[in-house]
């Protein structure tokens, strides 16, 4: 679909994509216009990509792909004529010293008996004032829990586990963006993921299946969807002004390029920094977008993990200081070396704070949770940040992001992509979001 000339220093260009991201790689893919990629980094996939260090394999934290899309679908099997891993999913939590299946509202089962009370009969409360018209539309992420699922599930698991990973508590979280993320149970999943160890027997949720690289992680799937790209794609030169007034794009590296278009997949706060002199009242509604960071640690120890092992855990209670554990060698077990195991350990905290936690709290909290034995050592270990993580979606949040998304149109710059867009989405999303975009594009 590239019909393009390169693009040269110092060049106009009618579409100039910032970010070599899935979202941007996706516009590309299905522009019919002229256009130029820059990219800050020298690979391209942003936080879809890996590192690969003595014969460990990790991602930026889990990272595992949904194909859900039949355009997308065909484009990417196109890509990997050698297949993909299909994995059905183990994921758990891991409550009071149990582990319980995923999603904790569907199972209950092995908890102590008044958590498992509360639960149960929390959720048919919830049933019936609904039915009895005594509640309202939900004004927050925590009405939405207790009418949807009930006060036990929300007090036992809901508010405390989204309250550690998103660092504000769901009251004062908006729930439109819930959709397919939050997985509501029926009657017959909350009752039989109480009475059965299995729960209700089948798998809840939009990521009940997934799909992975043979080799080289998930950053194989941007390093192939982006090779048909060619001189339409700049690495390790980074946008640092941008003059919206005279449309043009000036780099770290003193180039300039000029558009007719600017589609942006940085993040939506970053965009409005970087634009030189936009209005105060764009830049007040820039500063009240928040979000958070995610300092992970990417850890390999010696010793398999045992046979089933989760793919990943979530982690509610306070007192243990990461939110949720993946293993990469549990779902695809060629991203560690033979006879080891690895893990990646998630901690959350406030955009522009310091994490709270130190490697060593991390190690105590892996051996205290059963994930590592008292006398292991990591074979490898790393820490890592992503700087913005997770949109916060608060009572601000709808007003203010839909102000710079009208006012960027205005001046012929689309922010688009999880971050770009400031939203909560998947891989498949953000191509979708690319995608999607130029198709609309290509009309103009």
């Amino acid at each position: 679909m590239l019909t393009n000339a390169p693009q040269t220093a110092n060049s106009s260009v009618h579409d100039l994509i910032l970010g070599a991201g899935l979202a941007g790689i996706g516009y590309a893919h299905f522009t019919t216009h002229p256009h130029l990629i820059l990219e800050k980094q020298d690979f391209v996939g942003g936080v879809a990509s890996s590192r690969t260090t003595d014969g460990y394999t990790f991602d930026c934290t889990g990272h595992w792909l949904h194909l859900q899309h039949a355009e997308i679908k065909d484009w990417v099997e196109r890509l990997f004529p050698e297949g993909l891993f299909e994995v059905n999913r183990r994921a758990e939590i891991h409550l009071c010293d149990q582990r319980t299946p995923y999603p904790f509202q569907a199972n209950t089962y092995g908890l102590p008996p008044h958590i498992v009370s509360d639960c149960v009969l929390g959720y048919f409360r919830a049933r019936e004032m609904q039915a009895a018209g005594q509640f309202s539309e939900p004004s927050s992420f925590e009405d939405f829990i207790r009418q949807r699922m009930g006060d036990g599930i929300a007090k036992h698991f809901m508010i405390p586990y989204n309250t550690k990973m998103w660092t504000i508590p769901p009251s004062e979280m908006s729930y439109e963006w819930c959709g397919r993320f939050v997985p509501l149970p029926t009657p017959e999943e909350v009752i039989q993921g109480a009475l059965i160890p299995s729960g209700a027997g089948r798998s809840m949720g939009y990521n009940s299946t997934f799909f992975y690289p043979k080799s080289g992680g998930i950053g194989e799937l941007a390093k192939r969807l982006s090779e048909g790209l060619g001189p339409n794609l700049k690495c390790g030169d980074a946008a640092q002004q941008i003059d919206w007034k005279n449309k043009v794009v000036r780099t770290k590296s003193g180039e300039e390029y000029s558009y007719q278009r600017l589609i942006s997949t940085m993040p939506l706060p970053q965009l409005i920094t970087a634009l030189s002199d936009a209005p105060e009242a764009i830049k007040r509604a820039a500063n009240q977008l928040r979000s958070t960071s995610v300092t992970y640690w990417n850890i390999g120890f010696k010793g398999a993990a045992d046979e089933g092992a989760a793919h990943w855990i979530y982690f509610p209670e306070k007192h243990i200081p990461f939110y949720r554990v993946g293993s990469p060698s549990a779902a695809v077990p060629n991203t560690a070396p033979a006879g080891c195991r690895s893990y990646y350990v998630e901690t959350s905290h406030p955009t522009g704070t310091p994490c709270p936690s130190e490697t060593e709290a991390i190690l105590e909290g892996l051996r205290a949770v059963g994930l590592a034995k008292a006398d292991d050592e990591p074979a490898l270990i790393q820490q890592f940040t992503i700087p913005c993580a997770y949109v916060i979606m608060d009572e601000a949040y709808g007003p203010n992001r839909t102000a710079i998304m009208e006012w960027l149109n205005q001046q012929d710059i689309w922010s688009v992509g999880r971050y770009g867009s400031w939203t909560y989405d998947s891989m498949e999303g953000a191509l979708v979001q690319g995608k999607d975009l130029a198709e609309k594009l290509n009309q103009s």
